[in-house]
């Protein structure tokens, strides 16, 4: 992802520099008003802002977000501290230097910055758990407000719509009554190859006596099991001609004899139509992305009802010229180095975009991490919304000297309230 102008630095510590002003500016009025002989109500403003104040940085500090990440729209600090500073300056030159403290603190105090401070890190936070119970884990705000503006999604074919393992599609013994033997001696000898169609073959039988096992690169695996010697692997190693077909045949012989041949096909993920529609529903247009076969790819993309393939061993560039075309784009699946996790590319490289981390690369998976983060990027600007306004509104009537330390007490903490409510709203 391109990487924004960086924010600049009073930006970021600015709602951190207004709340503890804030607190002074509450603590510099309940004493000149004390010390004109005022009630100890005055105080109340002081022990509000104060108590408020450090409840929102605990929360933020809790909520997984970085303390300086940007909470507040770039004018709203300055705007709040120039109505402050000029209501000060007001009613100081009318009425004198208590009210002009007075009513620049109440500007202060009715802007509840210490409500700004908390939203957006308890809107991120509801978020970020509500995603952890679905199997998504989310570390930056960058990445939900990325998912917000996705509008195409690349996936490899495997592990996404497939698991990334073979399945045994079809077992074909020379004779029926061999059946059992081909899938015991040809399951039982698999086992002791990683290679993906012997996996697959694996799972025919429980595990044998072997020995001699010998993998032969580029053909397939023998050796003995239960002292029956056995081959494994291409049928043209075997000495057979297989079946045409888009998927990978491998022949087994036992004793010098064929047994007979297994077919291995992707394993298609279960309720895989139905996931994909669920990302379809998101506005997402669909690309496949597959270095293996057309045949196979395409086969896998009708089953899963995406239109778009792009059989390639260049993913990236399939990324980067939809990127080029303008499309904000997200992937899965095409870097076993990036894991598990939902990439969201804007602009620039692959490999710098802010990323959703998941359980696993399925389609429902991957449209969880889509939704959750979409709504916690909702919520969070719902949250900076709500507070921005409500903060400019009680700046206003804090200055214009009808907010005593009682009002100003309540609008604070109304604010707060609010802030709290909408940051947790579904």
């Amino acid at each position: 992802m391109a990487r924004a102008s960086r924010a600049p630095t009073w930006w970021l510590v600015g709602p951190d520099v207004l709340v503890a002003l804030t607190v002074l500016a509450a603590v510099a009025w309940a004493v000149t008003a004390l010390l004109d002989g005022r009630t100890a109500v005055a105080a109340a403003p002081a022990v509000t802002t104060t108590a408020l104040a450090v409840v929102a940085l605990v929360v933020r500090s809790r909520s997984g977000l970085p303390a300086r990440t940007p909470v507040l729209p770039v004018w709203f600090v300055p705007v709040v501290l120039l109505v402050a500073a000029g209501s000060a300056v007001g009613w100081g030159a009318a009425d004198g230097t208590t009210d002009g403290v007075a009513v620049g603190a109440a500007a202060l105090v009715t802007a509840g910055p210490a409500a700004a401070v908390l939203a957006v890190p308890v809107a991120f936070r509801t978020g970020t758990a509500r995603a952890e119970r679905a199997g998504v884990r989310i570390t930056d705000l960058s990445a939900v407000e990325a998912a917000r503006s996705v509008d195409t999604l690349v996936l490899a074919k495997d592990g996404t719509v497939t698991t990334g393992d073979l399945t045994v599609v079809s077992v074909d013994p020379v004779e029926p009554d061999h059946d059992r033997n081909l899938r015991w001696f040809a399951g039982a000898l698999s086992k002791a190859s990683d290679h993906r169609v012997e996996r697959a073959v694996a799972t025919l039988s429980a595990r044998g006596r072997l020995t001699g096992v010998e993998v032969v690169d580029g053909m397939g695996v023998r050796g003995s099991v239960d002292r029956h010697p056995v081959r494994v692997g291409s049928p043209q190693w075997i000495g057979f001609e297989a079946e045409p077909t888009i998927w990978t045949t491998v022949g087994v012989e036992v004793d010098g004899r064929r047994l007979g041949s297994i077919t291995v096909a992707d394993d298609v993920r279960p309720d895989l139509a139905r996931d994909v529609g669920r990302l379809r529903a998101l506005d997402v247009e669909l690309v496949l992305v597959s270095g293996d076969t057309f045949e196979r790819t395409r086969h896998v993309a009708e089953l899963a009802g995406i239109e778009t393939v792009h059989v390639t061993g260049d993913a990236g560039g399939v990324v980067r010229d939809l990127v080029s075309a303008g499309r904000a784009v997200a992937t899965i699946g095409l870097s076993a180095r990036a894991g598990a996790a939902l990439a969201v590319t804007t602009g620039g490289v692959l490999g710098d975009a802010p990323t959703i981390d998941v359980d696993d690369c399925s389609p429902a998976r991957v449209a969880d991490a889509l939704t959750i983060g979409r709504a916690t990027a909702a919520r969070v600007r719902r949250a900076r919304t709500v507070t921005t306004t409500l903060g400019l509104v009680g700046a206003a009537v804090g200055a214009t000297g009808l907010a005593g330390p009682v009002v100003a007490v309540v609008a604070a903490v109304a604010i707060y309230a609010v802030a709290a409510l909408v940051a947790t709203a579904a």
